[in-house]
């Protein structure tokens, strides 16, 4: 009954923060490595938590406050559309807030929200049917327009940055996303994604020297060519 009774005050005080969040070009690839923020004492985690399956939209609204910002980014960097990237946001933290009951781990919070977060952009890209063609625009028509795709200017830079992680394969990007940008350790993205730790290393590397192939590959990199 909490959720039902709430639902709706829960999505205005969503909206009307979603409102407020700065453009999502700093948290998309302008400055990719400017989304990290500090998550908050385990103790006052777990407290928040409790109030929030209590019934506090209080407490809640502060793990909003918490991850907002990173499942924006995320959802941005993942999407490319920032309409999109809002609406998804709306929709995680209306599936966080109710299940947040289900939330015996506090220390796991974090990652729960991240799953939601992935599980509900990609559900969106599959049923749009635009994960494939997004990339097909961005991906040079031939080899021979490549190199002038990308402005090699600093100012450029990061822009280009941002289209190649979109060009990366899913898993590869995923893991990328969140541990460069989002600042996860290897242990949280295992637990988020369900895999090893060893597996989040092992694609972060390949992410990485994938993203320096294609850098490389326009010019943006020294030692191009090779």
């Amino acid at each position: 009954m909490f959720a039902h009774n709430n639902s709706l005050v829960l999505r205005m005080a969503i909206v009307d923060n979603i409102s407020r969040i700065k453009p999502a070009g700093h948290l998309a690839g302008e400055k990719l490595l400017e989304t990290r923020q500090e998550t908050p004492q385990a103790a006052e985690m777990a407290k928040l938590i409790s109030r929030s399956q209590s019934g506090s939209l209080e407490a809640f609204e502060k793990l909003y406050d918490l991850f907002k910002h990173k499942v924006y980014g995320l959802a941005f960097n993942l999407t490319r559309d920032h309409q999109t990237a809002e609406d998804l946001t709306q929709d995680v933290f209306l599936k966080v807030f109710s299940s947040i009951r289900s939330v015996d781990r506090p220390e796991l919070f974090p990652a729960w929200v991240y799953r939601i977060a992935l599980n509900t952009c990609y559900s969106y890209l599959r049923r749009e049917k635009v994960y494939d063609i997004k990339l097909e625009m961005m991906a040079p028509d031939d080899e021979g327009q490549a190199d002038s795709t990308f402005d090699s200017r600093h100012d450029d830079l990061a822009r280009a940055v941002s289209e190649a992680v979109a060009r990366l394969p899913e898993r590869l990007r995923t893991v990328f996303l969140l541990h460069e940008v989002d600042g996860l350790t290897h242990e949280e993205i295992a637990e988020t994604l369900g895999c090893r730790v060893g597996t989040s290393k092992s694609q972060l590397f390949k992410a990485r020297m994938k993203l320096r192939k294609i850098l490389k590959k326009q010019q943006l990199l020294k030692g191009a060519g090779r």
